[in-house]
């Protein structure tokens, strides 16, 4: 394998990674290459592995740099998608990589079915809310307590399902910090049972 076929095909697995990091890791490799020199080129390849296993670890030193990232440059969505281009770019065996994808979908279910019942909820407490504010005017003439009690407990329900709104985000952040740290453990795992094999 020449040098330009090795960089072509590291290229193609990096080609889903945001343009700056891509460009910043071809750079990394083009700059070996050079200092490699043609007759070194070789040894530069076997040491480096298949184009595929230097995309993994491409893939698994940028996803460890931007889970340390500070908070306000962390992009969430884009932790994610890195996470797993880097567990796609595994060299793992097949019943191994089916059984992690898996196990990634049913994570992805259950964050959908949670974020689902907390709309759920905090959507009806809002229109329940308004609706105790509506029908608490109508007991004002009958029974002002009525209506103090009522026009609270519909204040009491729009606050309330207002919060569980606000923590909806919360809930979807957790649950894609769940998923980067699953893919991380098993990147590292697979990196430990490389170096004993």
């Amino acid at each position: 394998m020449t040098r330009t076929d090795y960089l072509t095909q590291l290229e193609t697995y990096l080609n889903k990674l945001p343009e700056a990091d891509r460009i910043e890791a071809m750079d990394y490799f083009k700059e070996l290459f050079d200092d490699a020199g043609s007759e070194g080129e070789e040894e530069l390849i076997a040491s480096l592995g298949t184009p595929k296993e230097a995309a993994h670890d491409v893939l698994s030193n940028l996803l460890d740099k931007k889970v340390n990232e500070a908070p306000a440059q962390k992009n969430d969505r884009q932790l994610l998608h890195i996470a797993l281009l880097a567990l796609l770019a595994a060299p793992i065996g097949i019943p191994v990589g089916i059984a992690i994808i898996l196990t990634i979908i049913g994570l992805f279910i259950a964050a959908a079915s949670v974020i689902l019942a907390f709309f759920t909820v905090s959507v009806t407490g809002i229109l329940l809310g308004g609706l105790f504010i509506v029908e608490s005017f109508s007991v004002l003439v009958e029974a002002k307590s009525a209506f103090i009690l009522i026009f609270g407990a519909g204040l009491l329900a729009i606050g309330a399902s207002s919060l569980v709104l606000l923590g909806i985000s919360y809930v979807a952040r957790f649950f894609g910090l769940l998923i980067v740290r699953l893919v991380q453990w098993i990147l590292k795992k697979g990196k430990r049972g490389d170096r004993h094999a």
